[in-house]
């Protein structure tokens, strides 16, 4: 096995079963990760720490309250960098972070996604109590800019309302 950032650590990577067992070891190598299928939600619930690259996974992330860091690796990363510093208009990747308008979590991304960053940023997540203390208070933050549960029966509400006005 080869050896890992953080060897204590029991290392998991929630997948869906859309690929074979073997497609997704193929990625793992000799490093002893286990990947668990169709569990992503009890797993958040007992992570400490996450590095996580989709969309939509940093949001359920941070609706757990789990600390993370966004990583997006791309073979093409010094291009990526130039177009995110000159032409690119967004400041964030990570729906965390755009839900907020400000950074929340910190977001690893083409030139800055490195072994030495992930590992910096994973032992600030899992030993720096006050950097963790300000990623969580950022989550309440976000999770309060997304308003109360149940956003589909809110906007039907707000569109029946609407159409009562027009009416009169």
């Amino acid at each position: 096995m080869r050896q890992l950032l953080f060897p204590i650590i029991n290392w998991c990577w929630p997948v869906l079963r859309v690929f074979p067992p073997e497609y997704y070891k193929r990625y793992v190598g000799g490093v002893d990760v286990k990947i668990i299928f169709n569990k992503t939600f009890p797993l958040l619930r007992q992570a400490e720490a996450a590095l996580v690259t989709s969309g939509t996974a940093t949001l359920e992330t941070a609706l757990f309250r789990v600390p993370q860091a966004v990583c997006y690796h791309t073979p093409i990363g010094k291009v990526i960098a130039f177009l995110k510093r000159h032409i690119l208009k967004v400041k964030y990747i990570s729906l965390v972070n755009l839900i907020a308008n400000r950074e929340v979590v910190k977001e690893l991304v083409a030139d800055t996604m490195t072994v030495e960053q992930v590992r910096s940023e994973l032992n600030r997540i899992l030993y720096d109590k006050e950097y963790c203390r300000q990623m969580l208070e950022g989550y309440e933050y976000m999770a309060s800019c997304l308003g109360e549960a149940g956003a589909p029966k809110h906007a039907a509400r707000e569109m029946v309302a609407l159409l009562r006005r027009r009416e009169e």
